[in-house]
C-alpha cells in the first residue's frame, strides 16, 4: 500500500506540473497578450510599462 500511495503522490505532482506547462504554453500562443502588455505603455496614467523600470528584471534577485 505504501508504494501504492508514493505512485499516486508522483502522477498527482505530474499532472499539477502537466498543468503549469499547459497553462503557461497557452499564455504564450495568445494572440491578445502582446495587446494588452501595450496597453500598459497607452495608458500611463493608469498602467506602468517596462521602459519605466530600466533595469530591473521581473523575478529577479532581491
Amino acid at each position: 500500500m505504501t508504494a501504492l500511495q508514493s505512485e499516486v503522490a508522483d502522477l498527482v505532482t505530474r499532472q499539477r506540473l502537466a498543468r503549469g506547462v499547459a497553462a503557461e504554453a497557452r499564455h504564450q500562443l495568445d494572440p491578445y497578450d502582446g495587446v494588452f502588455s501595450r496597453m500598459a505603455c497607452t495608458h500611463p496614467e493608469t498602467c506602468s510599462c517596462p521602459e519605466d523600470y530600466p533595469g530591473w528584471t521581473p523575478g529577479g534577485a532581491r
